[in-house]
């Protein structure tokens, strides 16, 4: 009687029992939550990292593409000007009449097309002059533009006021302009830096504009043909 008592009783207590195995599976740990959230805080960085960056390269993308238009659009306007030269003599104070003189830095002429709003109406005197940023080596180039008709012949151009210029680039890595004359037999022209009137008859072939915006890219060069008899 009493061993059937026993064995009655002994599988009740075993059922009561939980498997230590069994137990342990149960939940997480602490540390294996500190784990998980590490590993999630890790990839919610590099995502929010990789978006970053992204938008970024986007926002240069669009600011480079804005300033390529806005390049283009100046040399354009004064490849223009330039084909459209005239023989209209410049006169200043001091100075024997020219058609166009001009270097590296600084050119001047009259034009049939003015690109200044205002100066619809009959031929202009423009003036580039190409100055260097106060501490630094990038340049600007300046622009001076007058109808003809209202300009002072006794007017020292080689002094123009810096107010009455307009800055055509803010700030670029460099620009210049280069000049060619036109081919006479077998000699060949080659692009050279000034075009003085004194020793230099009439207009060059060509004029080439050269601009760098910065070192990461490519120079745009422009070539505005000019009528070897001005029109």
């Amino acid at each position: 009687m009493k061993t059937n008592d026993m064995m009655s009783k002994g599988p009740c207590r075993t059922q009561g029992k939980e498997h230590p195995a069994h137990k342990a599976s149960k939940g997480f740990t602490l540390l294996e939550l500190m784990i998980a959230l590490a590993i999630v805080g890790l990839i919610v960085v590099i995502i929010f990292g990789s978006l970053r960056i992204g938008v970024r390269a986007w926002e240069k993308g669009e600011k480079d593409v804005a300033s390529r238009q806005r390049e283009r659009i100046v040399l354009d306007l004064i490849k223009r000007q330039l084909a459209s030269i005239c023989l209209q003599p410049v006169m200043s104070e001091g100075q024997q009449p020219f058609f166009l003189k001009g270097d590296n830095k600084a050119m001047e002429y009259v034009s049939q097309i003015p690109i200044v709003p205002g100066n619809e109406f009959g031929m202009v005197y423009v003036k580039y002059v190409v100055q260097q940023e106060k501490g630094d080596d990038r340049e600007r180039l300046m622009f001076f533009e007058k109808n003809i008709a209202l300009f002072d012949k006794k007017t020292d151009l080689d002094n123009l006021d810096e107010d009455a210029f307009l800055e055509l680039f803010p700030a670029v890595q460099g620009i210049g302009f280069e000049y060619i004359k036109a081919q006479t037999g077998q000699e060949t022209s080659e692009w050279q830096e000034a075009w003085d009137p004194e020793t230099e008859k009439g207009f060059p072939r060509a004029v080439r504009i050269i601009l760098r915006g910065d070192d990461e890219k490519a120079p745009i060069h422009v070539i505005a043909r000019i009528d070897k008899e001005g029109r």
